[in-house]
């Protein structure tokens, strides 16, 4: 429009603005909102542009986020960073907000929440968006300082809103002077170096969960380098703009979708219920509720929070027949991918089963939330874990509904889109949690690799390969008190004992079994052991280890906790149970003794999985020998040979996706395979998933008996 350009557009639909845009102008084109000028390079284009590094050869961040950064002290700011100085600030960075950190912090996320609903009655209105931005601090806080900052939330609160408005070039760059604003800002910076400093002289004992604080001044990066002070001050800080600026919008949209669907409501309510009874204590308790989670990544996809990735024009260049100008702002948006057609059916429709088994569209390389490429957010699974426990909290404890019951969602810009003012709710009671039943409920270790991308990826499945196996004789010392922390271990069998020094003494503090964990505390604070972990007395004891370096890595790119990876690792201490088993028994036997299996004879040469096909069978093999193949580059590769005892064809099963290898029988003899279907498989690895059984054992006793 004259004057205006896509101002009322940019203001009440900003992500259908850039969506539609897309779609009728192609990946590059420029809106206007006012004095605001942008040109946006969208869709997977804008992706594949940021992966490739060419962005970097004409774009830069530094003249955006600078003046940002020095509000929040004197550290370099990562987000105008690039480069490999963005690249150890993302390795550093993704680990002290992982969900490990986090995951000892769920029972005070409850609390809080708890805590401040305790004051709200029947029949009161609340306008979502305040409640929700103060609930998203208070829970950031305390896992970051491990306490409350009610207190200072008004400060922090104006702080975080000044620099995500000058930051987005909404107000311009004279409002920082502002003497309330610099007021503000030099109550926070003070208390956030008194923070620093006291933890700095006295730090928390490294048998206590961490909190952020504690991480930023412990992790190291690659090249073995602590974070400064002001490095410190600057990350603790960041995390505001995350929670009451981010955080909080995607739970008020979360809210508002749950509220305009009540079968999904009373399906979740459901859900949160089970959770609880069961007892929500972890980052892995509350992953489990899959429905919610589904909410939760339709939500990022359907409201996006971001509209995309904001950087300098250092140079004129060209891109899709387009001329970008030096000077120019232009924003890398994922917001058309957000909203196409492939993968997403209906895109224009809020719809949380996408997110679900089967469907599992938002597993796609098109689901981008918090940014785009790869800079995605390394926060994402500490957003994740207090967002989930928060709308789970409130789901538990309150019968509320939309006030009124007709409100439509509109939406308010500043600068990121966020539900209006008279999106609110009505309290009509308080749930009885005291008469809800724990539900039935089978634990499954196969649901990390169902539950969220990246687990069946081949690097994470090498990686727990990795592991080494060792055993150790009665009374034998496996880690040692004050010892430097360079190991995860799991029990593969056999139990340990777990010893402390107090009052000059050694005391048992604890003995651990088949199936858990430990050794992960030291890892990722750079901490001496805290304890003494020797084998029991009454037997030996066979461990799986994985280096400091590998679990890192699994925690860095996977975003799991300890907890997901020990069942990953128990995962294939069950599979070399179910190998055993194979060789110990006939093919008869086996398909006698596990439900749904079938005994198959082929040929020499026969094809039994081929490469591309659906993947919708699971084979053991027992007699023969197989080979692996895959095509690469129009060449079939040799991968592997099998041989009796080695099963096949779970990758595409776990993944869903179709198959990524040919298995042929070779070999001068008939090859004899048990295949089950889907269900089948389902069953057997819902069976050898519990770290309390021991599977060729179990079949051993059944076939005498």
């Amino acid at each position: 429009m004259p004057l205006f350009g896509n101002t009322f557009q940019f203001l009440s639909d900003t992500s259908g603005l850039i969506a539609r845009s897309y779609k009728r102008f192609g990946p590059v084109f420029r809106l206007r909102a006012l004095w605001l000028k942008y040109t946006v390079i969208g869709g997977v284009e804008a992706r594949d542009f940021l992966n490739s590094g060419e962005a970097e050869k004409h774009l830069s961040r530094r003249k955006i986020f600078d003046a940002v950064g020095e509000q929040l002290g004197s550290a370099d700011f990562v987000l105008g960073q690039s480069g490999e100085l963005h690249l150890r600030f993302r390795r550093v960075l993704s680990l002290v907000y992982s969900r490990e950190v986090a995951s000892a912090f769920v029972p005070d996320f409850i609390a809080a929440v708890q805590e401040e609903i305790m004051s709200w009655r029947t029949g009161d209105t609340r306008t979502v968006m305040p409640e929700i931005k103060f609930l998203s601090f208070d829970l950031y806080c305390r896992v970051m300082c491990g306490a409350s900052l009610r207190q200072q939330y008004r400060d922090c609160l104006l702080v975080t809103e000044y620099n995500m408005n000058i930051g987005g070039r909404v107000w311009p760059f004279f409002l920082y002077k502002m003497p309330w604003y610099q007021s503000a800002r030099r109550r926070v910076l003070k208390l956030m170096w008194g923070l620093v400093r006291e933890r700095r002289a006295n730090p928390a004992p490294p048998d206590r969960p961490p909190t952020l604080l504690d991480m930023l001044l412990r992790v190291t990066d690659r090249a073995g380098q602590r974070l400064s002070d002001d490095e410190a001050v600057c990350y603790s800080m960041y995390g505001f703009a995350g929670s009451a600026s981010y955080m909080s919008r995607l739970i008020a949209f979360m809210l508002y979708e749950i509220l305009k669907h009540p079968e999904l409501m009373k399906t979740l309510v459901a859900e949160v219920d089970a959770a609880f009874a069961r007892g929500l204590k972890g980052a892995s308790e509350v992953r489990q509720m899959t429905q919610l989670r589904a909410v939760y990544h339709e939500s990022l996809r359907f409201h996006p929070v971001s509209q995309g990735m904001p950087f300098y024009v250092d140079e004129d260049f060209a891109f899709a027949g387009k001329k970008i100008c030096q000077g120019d702002i232009a924003v890398l948006s994922q917001v058309p991918m957000s909203f196409s057609e492939c993968p997403f059916h209906k895109p224009h429709e809020f719809d949380h089963t996408r997110c679900l088994e089967p469907r599992n569209e938002h597993k796609s390389t098109a689901f981008h939330p918090f940014g785009i490429g790869h800079r995605t957010c390394t926060a994402m699974g500490l957003v994740e874990l207090m967002t989930l426990t928060m709308v789970a909290t409130l789901l538990h404890e309150l019968d509320f509904e939309l006030f009124p019951n007709d409100y439509r969602l509109k939406l308010k810009v500043k600068p990121l889109p966020a539900p209006d003012d008279n999106f609110r709710i009505r309290l009509r009671g308080r749930r009885v949690p005291s008469l809800l039943v724990a539900a039935e409920y089978q634990y499954a270790e196969e649901y990390i690799v169902a539950a969220f991308p990246g687990a069946e990826d081949p690097e994470v499945q090498r990686a727990v390969a990795a592991a080494e196996v060792k055993a150790f004789d009665p009374g034998a010392a496996i880690i040692a008190e004050g010892a430097p922390a360079d190991a995860f271990y799991i029990i593969a069998s056999g139990s340990v004992d777990v010893f402390k020094h107090i009052n000059d003494g050694e005391v048992r503090v604890a003995r651990l079994e088949r199936g858990q964990y430990f050794g992960e505390i030291g890892l990722l604070q750079n901490t001496p052991r805290t304890a003494t972990v020797r084998a029991a007395a009454d037997g030996p004891v066979t461990v799986m280890v994985l280096t400091q370096e590998v679990f890192l890595d699994v925690v860095e790119t996977l975003d799991l906790d300890s907890d997901e990876i020990g069942r990953l690792m128990r995962k294939r201490i069950s599979t070399n149970q179910l190998i055993e088993a194979v060789r110990r028994l006939s093919a008869d036997e086996l398909a006698k003794l596990l439900p749904g299996f079938e005994v198959q004879t082929l040929a020499p040469g026969t094809s039994i999985i081929r490469e591309g096909e659906a993947a919708d069978v699971f084979y053991i093999l027992d007699a023969g020998e197989v080979t692996v193949t895959s095509t690469k580059d129009g060449t079939e590769q040799l991968i592997g040979v099998l041989t009796p005892g080695s099963y096949f064809g779970e990758l595409g099963l776990l993944s869903g996706q179709p198959r990524l290898a040919t298995v042929r029988a070779s070999g001068p003899t008939e090859v004899v395979v048990l295949r089950t279907d889907k269900a089948g498989f389902e069953n057997l690895i819902t069976d050898v998933a519990d770290p309390r059984t021991d599977l060729a054992g179990a079949l051993m006793k059944r076939l005498e008996s």
